[in-house]
């Protein structure tokens, strides 16, 4: 029986060994100052999820890879260093995704600084671990935050609306509170919307009831809600749904999650800068960026006469490599809307960077990439990798929205705002509303 292999001759074996050690050097590794476009988008596959490396590839966007000048593990506010020791080993998550403290083994209240700093690739919790600290960057280590932010809807022709959202986060004394943390949420603008929110109370422990209302000022009503509403539900023509901020499943249900530890790598993840920037206090104490006098600004595609990509890809980030976690998250929730999504978060900053998200067949839905903008005081007691913007990309209606956060002209975030725990009852949420 003659054999069907056919040996090529010398020369074209050799030929073929120049062709795919050409085809690595196209593959090779990105450096500080590459320009990743079409003409070289194999440089950076693996280093980005996939959707990333098809949007380069089709010519819908461009990277510029440079580097970071500071250590994204360490910007940390100084409470998460004054109680790092005192953390180590002391809480931990139960079948709920719950955060336990080990000491009373009843649900972890009044914590300090962050619960896990440093965390074990090997724990199966670890996912887990990681969307507990998202929480805590957002809800716990920055006080009371108020942050007027602009989301803007975009067409394949350009900007379609802006959406002006007011918001108010504030954590709670567990000796005075039955809730752990409230957010108030109000859209400014356009008009026809205006006044138009919620209120949302919380509990840490997933399978405690929290708090929700509703308000319409046309109406002049207030209307109660489950807290656990599903974070994979869009509003107001958005893409963008509650949980798409978040690497993993839902932020809110964590009990729905269901999480697996795929690999750590090496990722390129957006920032505004590659150094950081200093943030000073207010005449009220406060810490404060606003969109009209600091650093720089969220610059987005159709704003740009010779930008050739889509028109809502932010084009003034830079990308950095640096060490990255990718996690595979899905909800037990027969009404989720999501199926199994895959999310990169930094190593060190804990940044939720991308998100890949399918549908309940599993089919690719929408692409998500978030970028981190490192700040601090010049003293260095608080530092952090605040979201400079996000993109999410609704690939079935060819449709996307920015979150270009506080740098936009009239929008700011302040950080360690004396709160006014009066806001969060439904007096005081009618009267933020108007």
């Amino acid at each position: 029986m003659r054999s069907s292999v056919r040996f090529l001759p010398t020369s074209t074996f050799l030929a073929v060994l120049m062709i795919a050690a050409l085809g690595q050097t196209v593959r090779a590794d990105v450096a500080p100052g590459d320009i990743i476009d079409q003409t070289n988008y194999q440089k950076i596959e693996g280093l980005v999820p996939d959707f990333i490396t098809h949007w380069v590839r089709d010519g819908e966007m461009t990277m510029k890879i440079g580097k970071a000048n500071f250590n994204p593990g360490e910007f940390w506010p100084q409470d998460v260093w004054d109680h790092q020791e005192a953390n180590k080993g002391r809480y931990r998550i139960d079948e709920n995704n719950g955060l336990i403290d080990v000491k009373t083994g009843k649900p972890a209240r009044g914590v300090k600084g962050l619960p896990f700093t440093d965390m074990d690739t090997n724990d199966p919790t670890m996912p887990v671990m990681l969307m507990w600290s998202n929480i805590f960057a957002e809800y716990f280590l920055q006080g009371s935050t108020r942050e007027i932010q602009n989301w803007l809807l975009i067409n394949p022709r350009g900007l379609e609306k802006t959406l002006v959202l007011d918001n108010l986060t504030m954590s709670f004394d567990p000796t005075k509170s039955n809730y752990d943390y409230g957010q108030l949420t109000v859209f400014r603008k356009p008009f026809n919307i205006s006044g138009i929110g919620s209120l949302a109370l919380y509990c840490m422990y997933p399978l405690e009831n929290g708090l929700r209302y509703a308000y319409t000022p046309e109406l002049r009503r207030m209307k109660r809600l489950s807290h656990r509403v599903a974070g994979s539900q869009t509003q107001f023509g958005e893409d963008y749904a509650p949980d798409d901020s978040s690497a993993g499943g839902s932020k809110i249900n964590l009990e729905e999650g269901i999480y697996r530890f795929i690999d750590e790598r090496d990722g390129l993840v957006p920032y505004a800068a590659e150094d950081p920037r200093f943030i000073d206090f207010n005449e009220k104490g406060e810490l404060e960026v606003t969109g009209d006098n600091i650093g720089p600004k969220v610059k987005v595609g159709f704003e740009d006469p010779e930008w050739k990509g889509a028109p809502w890809h932010i084009t003034n980030l830079i990308w950095v490599k640096t060490k990255v976690y990718v996690i595979e998250s899905r909800s037990n929730n027969p009404n989720y809307n999501y199926g199994p999504c895959e999310g990169w978060i930094e190593k060190g900053s804990s940044l939720h960077c991308y998100k890949r998200i399918t549908d309940v067949n599993g089919n690719f839905w929408k692409g998500v990439y978030s970028a981190g903008d490192p700040v601090q005081t010049r003293d260095g007691k608080f530092r952090i990798v605040w979201y400079f913007g996000s993109v999410d990309i609704d690939t079935r209606r060819n449709h996307g929205t920015v979150n270009t956060g506080s740098y936009r002209q009239g929008a700011f975030r302040r950080v360690m705002v004396k709160g006014n725990e009066k806001l969060f009852t439904k007096s005081g949420y009618a009267k933020f509303s108007k």
